[in-house]
């Protein structure tokens, strides 16, 4: 089954991942937050390769989302951008994969 209704996905985070602009020293700008779109119209997410295909993407994106973080705050940077974007796109089996790599398990899916 393809996934018409959400074939877009916008990844987002705050650059300041939440801080308070006084702890880190910067002028306090709301709003400011990264994006970055991330299509799959043209991926089965029922399936396990396409799962792993948009989780793949979602990954690389929130790589770019996230250069703008502090260099201490990428790791968590990227964890939350990929998690949010998991939770949005709401599939089970890419779920079920970012389970599986967020815990460091290798699954094998296959259908």
């Amino acid at each position: 089954m393809k996934t018409s209704a959400r074939s877009v996905l916008v990844i987002s985070t705050f650059l300041l991942l939440g801080w308070s602009a006084a702890t880190l020293g910067a002028p306090s700008r709301d709003g400011d937050v990264a994006t970055t779109t991330v299509r799959f119209g043209d991926l089965d997410l029922s399936t396990g390769i396409g799962a792993e295909r948009l989780y793949e993407r979602i990954a690389a994106a929130a790589r770019i989302v996230c250069r703008g973080a502090p260099h201490a705050a990428v790791r968590e940077c990227r964890t939350r951008a990929v998690g949010d974007a998991v939770s949005a796109v709401g599939s089970p089996l890419l779920s079920s994969i970012h389970r599986s790599v967020a815990d460091g398990v290798e699954e094998v899916v296959r259908r």
